[in-house]
């Protein structure tokens, strides 16, 4: 789950270089607007929102947004971070490396079989979720990774 709010607005136009005006420009919007969005005051549109992300070369800032104005999405969608392609490759293949020296796969087939989760299995069960849900995210970090040396 998501621990803070993140300005998509501020973070995209820092990440394009432009000054409030030029973003407001490459954006189609006024100048006050992208200072409400800066203030949060308000959040842009969804379609607002792909435009930020686009115009600052950022995917994740589409995916910050569902998580900045849903709680749907935070409760389902894992929080990531902006990693470079390095550290996003070795965090997903630790988490994963992880998952395979336990076992878990296998202990998940061990779950699964009878179609039924019973109190036994109910501990290793919701452990087991965890785990997959950092290898989501990691995965999802390694989607939005920036290319180094660019």
């Amino acid at each position: 789950m998501q621990t803070r709010w993140r300005n998509i607005c501020k973070i995209g136009r820092q990440a394009a270089g432009m000054t409030q005006e030029r973003w407001a420009e490459a954006l189609e919007v006024s100048v006050e607007a992208v200072r409400g969005y800066e203030g949060g005051l308000y959040l842009p549109s969804d379609d607002l929102a792909l435009r930020m992300a686009d115009a600052a070369a950022m995917p994740v800032l589409s995916h910050w947004h569902l998580l900045n104005k849903s709680s749907v999405a935070r409760e389902l969608m894992p929080d990531v971070h902006l990693l470079g392609l390095s550290m996003a490759t070795v965090r997903l293949l630790a988490a994963m490396g992880r998952f395979q020296a336990a076992h878990r796969s296998d202990r998940l087939l061990e779950i699964a079989a009878d179609g039924r989760i019973d109190e036994l299995e109910e501990v290793d069960f919701r452990a087991i979720l965890e785990e997959l849900q950092e290898i989501t995210a990691a995965a999802m970090e390694l989607k939005y990774a920036k290319e180094e040396g660019i």
